[in-house]
């Protein structure tokens, strides 16, 4: 029996004056900074004002310390051991960034659109590992992708963004070694302000939002973030919505405890801009055709995909002595996720399927594909610390000692199936019943038009741990952390595939420890050399392999050497970190098999490299931000794929950022910025190397009194690019194989204008 599916649709659906403020060499606002209250500095990013903000700096609260990633102690990010970021708002939204993506695309050590366009997902790669499916987090609590659904964060609700690169075990337990990402929210401040802004963008987009803050009394303290937008998209037959509103409350009855309770509601209608396009026409050449990025291959009457996201929670933090603090937080997270969506499973040439001729790489034909998705996912997370503050004269530090629990319900069916065939120029239905469709009629018959599936996960994690910092005397840094975890993970269901269907019931129960240690000295005031060690591990929590058993547990191993160095005007910095990451029973989209669960898993992940960012501020109104990394990411022990470098992970990126406020205009600034992603392998079996891409973003900025226009442009010069390919199958024997594949489109230009009233 023919099972048609679109390998490259199941690969993806298992699976993110400018001052030295700006960045130092693994953060972008400096730990002096960070450390502020509500009523922080007010310092000049260019003509862009950045208020300072609570980043995890020595001053802050336990849960705003806990809220960002890199420690659970408050620790100022230039004196951590590690290699953190943190990007403020400011940065991210004077850069026209609109998604997650976007946000990070800029940072050291993270590569975006892996999979070319698609508003489903966030998706980065981190050290030459993908980080999506277990490394979005918000607030320093896990968001994870199970099966297909997935979190998407709206960048409006941020108020900066933590980088957390290499392996995180120590902190948050099972998470992949390359890192995470973390949004951290706004929360109430007990001072009024706010802003109304709108934005209008090339794709006939509008959007309004809101953010107001302010007391309510002396002991209370309100936000309430709102935020409502309607786009088209550069296909005629998708559009996209989002309706998202946040508010928080915080009661503070005395200097000692606070206690925040905040919300989120996010409903998307998403549209599916996740369009393949046949390989031969976009990749390879076809002789028939050439297949651009405004090709659309689905069926615009049969393409939905809604997720309604909620969250539920608290932070607590209570000081029973100088010096000992309770910090208690939990969340509730709920996820629905409804996709019907209709895409080419595999292209043909309609003459060569029918005998008429043998011309297979003249693709012109869609076979079609119904994929439909219906999965409830909740997420529970708490976490309950205890933070010592210690002073022995030679060694003064905080201690946090903590247990943490997180908790998966999973509950998913999903269906697919053959649904017929298009023409890919017209989009036109193929009638096969037609005699000069003999050919394509013999395919149909043997394609099966429903597989239906089931699948329930549970997992549970319960982390035992202990974390600090601490400076030994002048010029030591101690930082790191022991964690155990015990981890159960179910899997329930069962799998319709041609010809049978396969019933599974599994469990894995394991406890694992993970730990870090970092050690740093101060080579001068302004520079911090370190060293560290890890282990981790990460418990993949979606798929199967070819038997429809469990996935083994991934372990890794890791080493760093870093520098940071920040002058003391705060005009320069810079960074540069080199690592070696070594990951065992690593698992990968399987390429022979075109079920949209099974993996397969390598013996051995070898991932080594080095990053470099950099910060000048010239004096004169023009600053620079730059960073490059270089990642060699190979499989080093499988029998079939041993020496293949890992998918989507190239080996050279690049990034540069520059912003000029014009001395004669007193309130205008203009920004420039290259991307540059490097070749990379499309999947595993390293058959199609795409090629490397250069793409420029740009902005103008004017601010007058409370008002702000942003005039902000994504791929400035509309570069047409592949993002992704993938091969496809047709059994049987048709020989076609090798010509059914498809390639997705990387986005195209946005240009957006935003206008803004500050209060």
């Amino acid at each position: 029996m023919l099972c048609i599916a679109l390998e490259v649709e199941v690969t993806h659906l298992r699976t993110l004056s400018m001052s030295a403020v700006l960045m130092s060499s693994t953060f972008l606002a400096p730990g002096h900074l960070a450390a502020q209250e509500a009523e922080d500095d007010v310092i000049h990013l260019g003509e862009i004002v950045l208020r300072a903000i609570n980043d995890g700096g020595a001053g802050t609260s336990p849960s705003q310390a806990a809220n960002t990633a890199g420690s659970r102690v408050p620790v100022d990010p230039e004196d951590l051991p590690r290699a953190v970021t943190v990007l403020p708002r400011e940065l991210f939204e004077a850069q026209g960034a609109r998604t997650m993506e976007e946000t990070v695309a800029y940072s050291p050590g993270i590569v975006t659109e892996t999979y070319g366009q698609d508003n489903r997902y966030d998706e980065y790669v981190l050290r030459g590992f993908e980080a999506q499916i277990g490394g979005a987090y918000r607030d320093g609590m896990p968001l994870r992708t199970v099966d297909w659904a997935s979190w998407r964060t709206e960048p409006f609700g941020l108020e900066s963004v933590n980088i957390l690169r290499g392996p995180t075990s120590d902190l948050y337990g099972t998470n992949q070694p390359g890192g995470l990402t973390n949004g951290v929210s706004k929360r109430p401040e007990f001072s009024f302000g706010g802003e109304v802004r709108t934005t209008f963008t090339s794709e006939n987009g509008k959007e309004i939002g809101i953010d107001v803050t302010g007391p309510l009394s002396d002991t209370v303290a309100y936000r309430f973030i709102g935020l409502v937008n309607e786009s088209g998209t550069n296909y005629d037959a998708v559009d996209t919505g989002r309706v998202y509103v946040a508010p928080s409350l915080t009661f503070a009855p005395t200097d000692e405890t606070s206690f925040t309770v905040y919300g989120q509601y996010q409903d998307d209608n998403v549209g599916d801009t996740y369009v393949p396009v046949p390989a031969y026409g976009s990749f390879y050449d076809n002789p028939a055709a050439t297949f651009g990025p405004g090709t659309y291959t689905g069926n615009p009457a049969y393409n939905t995909i809604e997720t309604t996201q909620n969250y539920l929670g608290y932070e607590l933090d209570h000081e029973f002595a100088p010096g000992l603090t309770l910090m208690s937080r939990a969340r509730v997270s709920k996820n629905d996720w409804v996709n019907k969506t209709e895409f080419p499973a595999a292209f043909v040439n309609l003459a060569t399927v029918n005998g008429l001729a043998f011309n297979p790489t003249a693709i012109d034909t869609a076979l079609m594909s119904v994929f439909d998705v219906d999965q409830q996912l909740d997420q529970t997370s708490a976490d309950n610390a205890l933070l010592w503050e210690f002073d022995t004269g030679s060694a003064v530090g905080t201690l946090a000692f903590g247990v943490d629990y997180y908790k998966v319900d999973s509950d998913t069916d999903f269906s697919y199936g053959y649904r017929g065939a298009r023409d890919v120029a017209t989009g036109a239905p193929i009638d096969s019943s037609l005699p000069i469709n003999a050919g394509l009629a013999f395919l149909e018959s043997m394609a099966p038009t429903q597989l239906d599936s089931t699948r329930a996960i549970q997992l549970d994690q319960l982390g035992f741990y202990v974390n600090g910092h601490a400076d030994l005397g002048d010029r030591f840094v101690l930082s790191g952390g022991l964690r155990h975890d015990k981890v159960s993970y179910a899997s329930q269901g069962v799998m319709e595939v041609p010809g049978a269907t396969i019933p599974f019931d599994h469990e894995t129960k394991a406890n694992h420890t993970s730990g870090n240690v970092s050690l740093g000295y101060r080579v001068t005031p302004d520079m911090l050399a370190y060293g560290s060690v890890s282990r981790s591990f990460n418990l993949p929590p979606s798929g199967l392999n070819s038997s429809f058993e469990a996935l083994d547990v991934e372990t890794s191993t890791a080493f760093e050497l870093g520098l940071k160095f920040t002058s003391a005007d705060q005009r320069t910095s810079f960074g540069v970190a080199a690592y070696n990451i070594t990951k065992q029973d690593v698992a990968f989209d399987d390429p022979n098999s075109a079920h949209p669960l099974i993996y397969t898993q390598v013996g051995e992940v070898r991932s080594r490299g080095v990053e470099f960012e950099a910060t000048h501020d010239f004096d004169n109104g023009l600053s620079l931000f730059g960073s490059f990394n270089v990642v060699d990411a190979k499989i080093t022990e499988d029998a079939l794929y041993g020496g293949n470098q890992t998918a989507r992970a190239p080996r050279f990126s690049a990034a540069l950022f520059a912003q000029y406020e014009v001395p004669q205009v007193d309130g205008l600034a203009v920004s420039f910025g290259a991307r540059h992603t490097g070749k990379r392998y499309s999947d595993v079996t390293n058959t199609i190397e795409l090629d490397a891409v250069t793409l420029y973003d740009a902005s103008i900025s004017y601010e007058m009194n409370d008002w702000q226009m942003l005039l902000a442009a994504r791929n400035l010069t509309d570069e047409q690019f592949i993002g992704y390919c993938g091969g496809n199958f047709l059994p049987l024997g048709s020989g076609l194989d090798a010509t059914a594949g498809s390639c997705v489109y990387g986005a195209g230009r946005e240009v957006s204008l935003t206008l803004r009233r500050s209060f």
